[in-house]
């Protein structure tokens, strides 16, 4: 199985709502309408100035923790 990653300082309003046997299952979404944010700045875009979404939040980014996700 392979994986692929994700920031752990991304959220949308579905990660407070959670499948319950899946806590981490909303980040598997791909979503063209969800909105995100950042938990470092509380705001649409991350410590560096850029926006944030998960094609964006990548390990190129100096802020970004990873969070392995079951693909």
């Amino acid at each position: 199985m392979g994986h692929k990653s994700q920031c752990r300082h991304l959220r949308t309003k579905m990660s407070y709502i959670p499948e319950p046997d899946q806590m981490e299952s909303w980040r598997n979404d791909d979503s063209t309408t969800a909105q995100y944010w950042c938990l470092c700045t509380m705001g649409v875009a991350g410590p560096d100035g850029q926006l944030v979404a998960p094609e964006m939040c990548q390990s190129a980014r100096a802020c970004f923790v990873t969070v392995e996700l079951p693909v």
